[in-house]
């Protein structure tokens, strides 16, 4: 059985969703520190295509949350991100290809009145995951009990997820290699796998030159249930 295991980004990039595809169990990593950074991260932001170029959208969190457990962390009160986003949407997607489809559906999502942000982004790679006909079962690491789940660190607490699930392979996203520790699954008789990803180009319309690294509402908008083509499910 294949595990995949990440924290539940915003409106994450066709790399996320191709782990999601791949995996039996994908285990939402929601109960380690959110990133103390002034920054952001990809769990409250990501990239859409205006004007021919990559922007940034977020969702604001409240002051305070970072060092907290994720599935704590709330969305900062009284900021209209979600009408901004809506904005944005309807002005540089209105006139793509699924829009038609797809735009009413993205929209209820962002409209949902939830507060917590893990949750938040949990629905909606849920949902679209439903979209694209994965059956994946998904799994919250904050309602798992094994407490080496939450006593371990890095890969050993991702192995200590594995065994708890019985997956015996963990299937990792391509930049980890830098990181992750073999040794530490393989004591527990979990093989490592990397998902070996590469964006494939697809037209994005208001682009002359393919853009990567953009949330998956991009391909959604461009290419509807077609962007299966870019996840290159074939394991």
């Amino acid at each position: 059985m294949i595990a995949a295991i990440h924290q539940p980004n915003f409106f994450p990039w066709a790399g996320f969703f191709r782990k999601v595809a791949l995996a039996d169990v994908f285990v939402f990593l929601d109960a380690v520190p959110y990133p103390r950074t002034s920054r952001g991260t990809w769990i409250n932001r990501s990239r859409l295509l205006c004007n021919g170029a990559a922007t940034w959208f977020t969702c604001p969190v409240a002051a305070g949350s970072g060092g907290r457990p994720l599935h704590e962390v709330r969305m900062a009160p009284g900021v209209d991100w979600r009408r901004k986003l809506l904005g944005t949407l309807h002005h540089h997607y209105g006139r793509h290809p699924y829009a038609g489809e797809y735009l009413p559906k993205v929209q209820e999502l962002i409209v949902h009145p939830l507060e917590r942000l893990a949750e938040f982004n949990e629905r909606c790679i849920r949902t679209m995951a439903g979209w694209l006909g994965l059956d994946t079962h998904f799994v919250r690491q904050s309602e798992m009990q094994d407490s080496d789940i939450f006593l371990s660190k890095g890969s050993a607490r991702l192995a200590a997820i594995c065994q708890e699930l019985d997956a015996d392979v963990y299937l990792a996203g391509d930049g980890s290699g830098d990181y992750e520790d073999e040794h530490a699954y393989a004591r527990m008789g979990i093989t490592l796998k990397y998902s070996n990803f590469k964006e494939l180009p697809y037209t994005q319309k208001g682009s002359g030159t393919f853009v990567a690294g953009l949330s998956m509402l991009d391909a959604l908008f461009n290419l509807g249930p077609g962007l299966l083509s870019c996840l290159e499910l074939d394991r």
